[in-house]
């Protein structure tokens, strides 16, 4: 374990842990934007079916974000390729009934289990310990991704945030996910809300997959899968990017932290 005054990081299994040294209701999970395949390539078993994908950069918000508030951290390093971290295992689960969309499961290569294990089993500790001192209708955890291709259902100057809940199913106590569309929107932000219903025959590709629902359900907490759009995500000095971290952050600050 290393420690700072405000942070304790600890890396095992391939995931890297940040608990705020002040306790903290709210984490971040980052399932997407670990290590590149080429590091790894032969050495595992990849996966035969699903998106292999990097979310890039979405680790830079994130961490962004922890320079401003106090929350604590869940960063999966495998790469997609080798582990979805955000499927389900060892079946994999359908939540798009209307498309019946590909199930995929988290991974192919047993040798990798306990990293997936350890990635979540992380988070469901930092919640558990959340939940007993914050109470449950306080403790937040926000997925964060990152998306390229607009939704059918964008306005033509495109999506900059899309909030997923499973059509809300995962935000079982008071109104957090509409509180931050509100905020966002406020500051100039195009965002997807979705309602309590579908959006159409389509569905929404971006609802919110097994960490958002399985943690809501297991610990009967408000999660939000939050996907950011790419054009925050760049190369390089990205000042939208880094307005856009500020904005959550600030948001996290003034509606999310509660004193025990």
């Amino acid at each position: 374990m290393i420690e700072n005054e405000r942070y304790s990081l600890t890396m095992e299994e391939w995931s890297v842990v940040f608990e705020a040294r002040k306790p903290s209701p709210v984490t971040i999970s980052c399932p997407h934007d670990g290590l590149l395949l080429p590091e790894f390539s032969g050495l595992f078993e990849a996966r035969k079916t699903g998106w292999w994908g990097r979310d890039l950069r979405v680790w830079r918000r994130i961490k962004d974000i922890l320079l401003l508030t106090d929350v604590n951290s869940v960063r999966g390093l495998m790469p997609r390729a080798l582990i979805d971290y955000n499927r389900a295992w060892p079946k994999g689960i359908n939540y798009y009934p209307r498309t019946q969309k590909e199930v995929h499961t988290a991974l192919d290569d047993a040798k990798l289990l306990n990293a997936y294990e350890y990635y979540h089993s992380s988070i469901d500790r930092i919640l558990k310990e959340s939940t007993t001192r914050f109470g449950r209708e306080h403790v937040l955890l926000l997925d964060v991704h990152g998306f390229e291709k607009q939704p059918s259902y964008a306005p033509a100057s495109g999506l900059d945030l899309i909030l997923g809940t499973g059509n809300r199913a995962s935000v079982p106590h008071g109104n957090i996910d509409e509180k931050l569309a509100h905020y966002m929107t406020e500051r100039g932000y195009n965002v997807f809300l979705p309602e309590d219903m579908s959006i159409g025959p389509e569905e929404d590709w971006y609802s919110a997959d097994f960490t958002t629902r399985h943690h809501s359900e297991k610990r009967g907490i408000n999660v939000i899968q939050i996907e950011i759009a790419s054009r925050f995500r760049i190369r390089g000095e990205n000042q939208a990017g880094q307005k856009l971290s500020i904005a959550l952050a600030n948001f996290i600050k003034s509606n999310c932290l509660v004193e025990t």
